[in-house]
């Protein structure tokens, strides 16, 4: 248990350098790929480095001893009594009862998320596009979004023209963007107390808007009407 909270304030640290480096170094940059791959890059190491663990192997010469079954099982007897049962301090058990909580809730809200998703998805028409990701109609006033393969538009949106806001959803599938979501969502169960991860969390997003704008304008949409 001790380890394991040991482990948790080693793995917010490193993301929190990580994240204190990019956001001086690269945040500014307008390569939104790099700064993309850095983000999801640099999150995955934070949990992997606290796992590495550097061994120093030193050769101690002792002094010769006469060994006797005397003295060997007077040494043991000490020894043994002066070791006793050391019980386990209460504040690993409160601290990891609170990371428990957190990480329920966050868990809990990212499943209501994709289950409000699915639910948006199943309730609207769909039909399918020439490119292979699947079109959805709903009559909801909802904002358009992407998930995995789908593509979410309001019937209002649809009837108005939605040509360049196809172009924009379907970058976000074609850079798979979704799992970008999923496993920032999965660092940010176990990281809620860091404020580097919901940081990170949010300039990643706005990475993703910035490489589907990208995709609109090389597309030959007019600048100023997208």
């Amino acid at each position: 248990m001790t380890e394991f909270l040991i482990y948790q304030g080693k793995a917010a640290i490193a993301l929190a350098v990580f994240y204190m480096f990019y956001r001086l170094l690269l945040s500014k940059e307008t390569f939104h790929r790099l700064n993309r791959i850095v983000l999801l890059g640099t999150a995955a190491l934070s949990f992997v480095l606290p796992l590495c663990v550097i061994t120093l192997k030193k050769v101690v010469v002792l002094p010769a001893m006469k060994a006797s079954s005397e003295s060997y099982a007077d040494e043991m007897a000490e020894t043994a009594a002066m070791v006793t049962e050391a019980s386990e301090p209460i504040w690993p058990v409160i601290l990891c009862s609170l990371f428990a909580a957190g990480a329920l809730v966050v868990l809990i809200k990212t499943l209501v998320s994709i289950i409000g998703i699915r639910r948006i998805i199943r309730s609207g028409s769909s039909q399918t596009l020439e490119s292979g990701e699947t079109l959805i109609i709903t009559e909801t006033d909802t904002a358009p979004f992407s998930w995995m393969k789908f593509i979410v538009l309001s019937r209002e949106d649809y009837e108005c023209g939605y040509t360049q806001i196809l172009t924009h959803e379907r970058a976000h599938i074609a850079l798979r963007h979704s799992w970008d979501l999923l496993f920032t969502d999965l660092i940010t169960t176990f990281q809620w107390f860091n404020p580097a991860i919901w940081m990170l969390r949010a300039d990643l997003r706005a990475l993703h808007e910035f490489e589907a704008d990208d995709a609109v304008l090389r597309s030959g949409a007019n600048i100023k009407e997208y």
